[in-house]
């Protein structure tokens, strides 16, 4: 059934406008809420109408011409046709859109009713203004979207508006974000600072005005995705600083170096912004052995260039008020050690690298082939020295010398014989002599004083089963002959500044030598007057002699140092120095490192540790890291520290458990020898620690040095190389493993006869551990709490096949 609505009421039209007067139209319902209109038939009675529109609008006349039209006649229904649902098309509602197109007429001012000619203008100043508005809308979003702009490599993405970078992994998923430019205000925005119209695939290049620039270059590297960050300072008040972040949720960091108060991971513990330069005696955040690398359990690493006059934070309280968080690098220039350079201003140059895990991005960054340029001969020194001891004799004390009876004391004390003389057919490894085997540091000759036959002398030694070693310095006391060639011949480091032209040198302090002065190693007369004092010295007096340098940190460098070449900072002297001496004599230690790994069979020495279990404490941590640096062959100091009192030998307790975790380490180093605790009962432990060295310990030391040689792998090794996806592993800081088949598990608190031990499951499947102590096996991804260490027991666990079991053959 249809439903039947009255028509318009009235219909007029005129030339310009269209008003509507709409009563009612006919409309029948349609399923979806679309509406037909009737057409219905109209009868005029007085005059004849112009045809109504197609869309149901009427025409709206002129208010001057305005007259009522003739009254219409409404038909009746049965009249009207009818319509079929079936017939029906889906058809948007002319009276509807007549309505609509009614009410925004009836809504407009009087004004354009009154003057409709003016309504083009009218149109066309709202269409220029609306093109304004969304002109500066536009340049407005433009904009922000530039300062803001993400400006993308392949797995690193820079924030130019808050100087982030975020480094994702090939997955695109985000893995740290790191914060660049920290000492810069955020409403500084830069400028590109390529040149116009140039743009080079990989490079970006960002310009603070007067402040600071910013060159990023990608750099492929197989197995990992690098990008170089090298900001450029502007002005002499601008020191870059970049800050990444730490914490739970942004991996654990590791490397840098070995600090006096050690952590590992590193971001477990604090260092307030300082120069990262070589230190001890409390005087530096870091020891005798760094490098400018840092690895992230994120699978990243950032390794800093040389010439960056480099500091460090990491966790500074002081410095987080400004916005520097977590682990942060600051190019600046001091007094000492970077001094400010007239012409240069500082650059933080740095490369940051990512690759699938942790372990992966650690070996990415090893050097490989370290064994070229080496002899058959330097690998057979390196081999004594990963197998037996290095006896160090105690010093004799200011403005004395050694003497033979003081050797021969000493070694009958090592021997464990009271009487007659210290022979022994026992391979027993090296004697080290500190600087007092001359008469004054830098002399480079024997005290013929105290040793009127030299030979005797070495025969005493080689008798005990020992070969001697001998220490040499960069430094010449103002005592020594040599002071006043050095002088003359203008072969010492010099004062900054300086006008004098009697080549007189800046003076320093090294041991116990009050005043000296530093052999300027740069210098190419410097170098030839050294070699030639090395070369008379091994023809004449030490022909079967092997040397220990020890260089001394950046502290013992004159304040005002002047080389002949300039170094970005004093550490890299120390790489000279040895370099040249290795050229002439067979050098089996250096007392630190900052750059470079010295060559075999030099072995890098720690900071030596006074007696005291905080000092046991630090080994592991500090030798992992090292490890991590490119450091495989560390010797960790002598075996119970540094006693106060040279009268004076360590704590049995102390003493014996720093043994037992030496036996692990890749070169065991007495101060005190062990028969100095014959009658407190030391012999049977001795004995133990010798078999298992023997027997365990020295097969694996060969068998890794071979790798350090070949891929620069550390010889111990932190349990995250095992599995590097353990976050036990990433954070246990009592433990480690020699290669990938021992873990160690020392005892580092007096009184302790109890410890926890975790075993790591392996890349292969659960595990199989082996304790060392009893042969008991078990499987790997567990906690054994409460294990009982008697004090003549160190614990360590085999690793196994994963098919081995108990009574496997």
């Amino acid at each position: 059934m249809h439903r039947q609505t009255p028509l318009l009421s009235a219909i007029w039209e005129e030339e310009s406008m269209f008003l509507l007067q709409e009563d009612k139209a006919d409309e029948v319902e349609i399923p979806g809420g679309e509406t037909e209109i009737l057409k219905a038939e109209v009868d005029f009675v007085d005059e004849k109408l112009p045809p109504t529109p197609e869309n149901g609008v009427a025409t709206v006349v002129g208010e001057a011409k305005k007259h009522r039209p003739p009254p219409l006649t409404i038909p009746s229904p049965e009249k009207l046709d009818t319509l079929s649902l079936s017939s029906l098309k889906r058809a948007t509602s002319r009276s509807s859109i007549a309505s609509v197109r009614s009410k925004i007429l009836l809504s407009m001012p009087n004004e354009f009713k009154k003057k409709p000619e003016d309504n083009p203008l009218r149109c066309v100043v709202v269409i220029l203004f609306a093109l304004c508005f969304g002109i500066v809308l536009s340049a407005h979003i433009v904009y922000n979207q530039h300062i803001g702009e993400v400006r993308i490599f392949e797995t690193v993405r820079l924030e130019e508006a808050h100087r982030n970078l975020l480094v994702y992994d090939h997955n695109n998923s985000l893995i740290i974000a790191g914060r660049l430019g920290v000492q810069m205000p955020h409403e500084i925005h830069p400028y590109s600072c390529l040149p116009t119209g140039i743009k080079k695939e990989g490079v970006k290049c960002l310009e603070w005005k007067n402040r600071a620039k910013l060159e990023m270059v990608e750099e492929e590297r197989e197995g990992v995705t690098c990008h170089r960050v090298m900001w450029t300072a502007l002005n002499k008040d601008t020191s870059p600083m970049d800050c990444w972040p730490i914490g739970p949720l942004n991996g654990h960091w590791y490397g840098g170096g070995e600090r006096l108060m050690s952590k590992w991971p590193i971001d477990k513990g604090r260092i307030k912004l300082s120069p990262f330069v070589t230190g001890d005696e409390d005087q530096t955040e870091w020891g005798n052995v760094i490098r400018k690398f840092f690895i992230n359990s994120q699978g990243i690493s950032i390794t800093i260039e040389d010439d960056t006059p480099l500091s460090v934070s990491l966790n500074d309280h002081d410095n987080e008020t400004a916005g520097h968080h977590g682990l942060c690098f600051q190019a600046n220039f001091d007094d000492f050690p970077y001094y400010y350079h007239r012409f240069n201003l500082p650059v933080l140059n740095y490369t940051i690298c990512t690759a699938g895990n942790l372990k992966q991005i650690f070996e990415s960054q090893l050097a490989k082939s370290f064994w070229d340029g080496h002899r058959d001969s330097d690998m057979e020194v390196l081999e004594r020295l990963l197998r037996l001891p290095l006896w160090q004799v105690p010093g004799v004390g200011e403005g004395m010398s050694y003497t033979t009876d003081i050797i021969e004391s000493y070694l009958i004390g090592l021997i464990g014989r009271g009487n007659g003389k210290p022979v022994s057919k026992i391979e027993r490894g090296y004697l080290l002599l500190d600087y007092h085997w001359q008469e004054n540091m830098g002399d480079f000759s024997f005290n013929k004083k105290n040793f009127p036959d030299l030979r005797m002398a070495q025969d005493i030694v080689r008798g005990a089963g020992l070969r001697l070693a001998l220490t040499i310095n960069p430094f010449v006391s103002v005592e020594s002959r040599n002071f006043k060639e050095g002088v003359k011949k203008g072969l010492f480091v010099m004062e900054r500044n300086s006008s004098s032209e009697k080549n007189i040198p800046a003076l320093t302090w090294f041991k116990d030598v009050p005043v000296a002065a530093l052999l300027d190693i740069t210098n190419n007369k410097t170098v030839a007057w050294l070699k030639s004092k090395l070369s008379s010295l091994i023809a004449q007096d030490a022909s079967e002699a092997v040397f220990f340098l020890d260089t001394g940190n950046t502290f013992h460098t004159p304040h005002f140092f002047s080389f002949e070449k300039p170094l970005p900072n004093p550490d890299l002297y120390k790489e000279h120095f040895i370099k040249h001496c290795m050229e002439v004599v067979k050098v089996i230690g250096v007392s630190g490192a900052s750059s470079k790994r010295p060559k075999a069979p030099a072995f890098v020495w720690m900071t030596p540790l006074e007696s005291s279990w905080s000092s046991l404490q630090s080994i592991i941590p500090n030798v992992l890291n090292l490890g991590i640096i490119g450091y495989p062959f560390i010797n960790p100091g002598p075996i119970g520290g540094r006693p106060e009192n040279s009268s004076h030998i360590p704590d049995m307790e102390l003493f014996t458990r720093w043994w037992q975790l030496a036996t692990f380490l890749p070169q065991l180093h007495f101060l005190t020898p062990p028969a100095a605790y014959r009658d407190a009962g030391i012999a049977p432990i001795a004995k133990r620690l010798k078999d298992i060295k023997d027997r365990v310990v020295n097969p694996l030391l060969l068998k890794y040095a071979g790798e350090a040689m070949e891929k620069s792998l550390p010889l111990v090794r932190p349990m995250w190389m095992l599995n590097p996806l353990d976050t036990l592993c990433q954070t246990i800081h009592d433990q480690f493993m020699v290669g990938d088949k021992i873990l160690v598990a020392p005892v580092l608190k007096a009184g302790q006869t109890k410890r926890d031990i975790y075993l790591p499951s392996t890349p292969e499947g659960p595990g199989v551990w082996k304790r060392g102590t009893d042969g008991t096996y078990f499987e790997g991804g567990q906690w054994l709490n409460n294990s009982r260490v008697l004090i003549d027991e160190i614990l360590y666990f085999e690793r196994k096949a994963e098919n081995v079991r108990p009574g496997h053959l």
